[in-house]
């Protein structure tokens, strides 16, 4: 919705009404599934102070019960800014431009953006970034990234699909009972979109409380060793043999599981053949001691078979976490800082192309399959209407 268009309609009820059937036809999942039997207009919330006195309307179910509130979604959810002005700012702040930059070149101060981020971590991550429960990825990739807070270790329990984030939690420890809790949230919140979400594979590297931390969600879940991490682990001990490059690269190109093992037993015998330095050798015979577990992938077409799709999130988030020196605040704060990040990851625009027109706005738009909005920012504000969730509790 534009300023014109709320100017225009907002105050009258049969244009409310038409405009409110209208996005109801189109848009079902984002309004309550109460409302979706009739309804009637009960009022205006109070005048914003913030907004030149910009109102909420209030909507009430047909049948009965509490109201909710409709926002108009030019405006940001706490009355703060406009879609418009704060597009380039807190698209600058995805990237981990630090506050003061942006408090020397778009004015307010440091805590205003602050809070700003933090506003937006408020509503859930997979239920803002896929509305849709079909479209709930099968395939996910799982890591935790080592931050300091406060002059104390933590861990960043992070999930991944399709480039975007769906997960990120806040941990102290990196054993199986804060990393079960700790990806609890992702699993949460992927039921809440779908009661039945049940993923079909989560690629991880080698550490066993994140492997149980996912098991102990999903029972069916298929875990993927990340063959990345086996491969990276021999070049790292020696980076100017391309031909042992080469060959690892070539049992991981196995379209079946018994092709895998068949290539992978022909690059043991020749490596055998050869003479290697100790720290070489023993890294080569973790990768082909682990030939079953990297198989699996093989069985599942379309998983991820290498860390590739939460690496790179991951990277731009060591990025922000540099930029800012670390968490600072409370643990719950920071971990809503991060989410909020998270969702403008997410829903940023792509960097464009030269020469060629990309089929997808953002991670968000290729993850959803869905836009509402031309404006990016806009577009998170009302895919995080009922703030993600497929209900929401009503106003009294």
């Amino acid at each position: 919705m534009t300023k014109e268009q709320y100017d225009d309609c907002w105050v009258h009820a049969d244009k409310m009404r038409e405009l409110v059937d209208r996005v109801l036809l189109d848009n079902p999942e984002l309004f309550p599934p109460d409302l979706r039997d009739g309804y009637a207009f009960h009022g205006f919330g109070r005048p914003s102070q913030k907004r030149d006195g910009l109102r909420l309307r209030k909507i009430r179910p047909k049948a009965g019960g509490e109201a909710y509130h409709i926002r108009p979604s030019f405006v940001m959810s706490d009355m703060t800014g406009t879609t418009d002005e704060l597009e380039h700012p807190l698209r600058l702040a995805s990237f981990g431009v630090p506050y003061w930059v942006l408090t020397t070149i778009y004015g307010h101060t440091d805590m205003y953006w602050h809070r700003l981020v933090e506003r937006i971590g408020r509503n859930r991550l997979v239920g803002t970034t896929v509305r849709d429960p079909r479209r709930l990825p099968a395939h996910l990739a799982a890591d935790e990234h080592h931050v300091d807070g406060n002059g104390a270790k933590g861990y960043v329990a992070t999930t991944a699909a399709a480039g975007g984030l769906l997960g990120i939690a806040l941990t102290e420890k990196a054993d199986d009972e804060h990393l079960t809790a700790a990806y609890g949230a992702f699993a949460a919140e992927a039921r809440g979109v779908d009661p039945a979400s049940a993923p079909e594979t989560v690629n991880t590297d080698g550490w066993a409380s994140t492997r149980n931390a996912f098991r102990a969600h999903f029972a069916t879940l298929a875990v993927i060793l990340c063959f990345l991490h086996g491969f990276l682990k021999i070049r790292d001990r020696c980076r100017k043999n391309r031909d042992l490059h080469t060959r690892v690269w070539d049992v991981y190109r196995a379209e079946t599981a018994e092709e895998f093992r068949v290539r992978m037993a022909a690059f043991r015998a020749w490596f055998e053949s050869g003479t290697w330095p100790q720290p070489v050798r023993e890294m080569a015979e973790k990768l082909w001691n682990r030939s079953e577990e990297y198989a699996v992938a093989c069985s599942y077409p379309g998983c991820h078979r290498t860390s590739n799709a939460v690496d790179r999130p991951m990277n731009r988030l060591t990025r922000v976490m540099y930029a800012g020196r670390g968490l600072h605040g409370h643990q719950a704060s920071s971990q809503r800082r991060l989410r909020g990040w998270a969702l403008l990851f997410n829903f940023r625009p792509f960097a464009k192309r030269s020469g060629e027109e990309r089929k997808h706005q953002s991670r968000a738009h290729r993850l959803s399959e869905k836009q509402y909005s031309n404006n990016w920012l806009e577009n998170l504000q009302i895919s995080a209407s009922l703030m993600g969730r497929q209900d929401a509790p009503a106003i009294r």
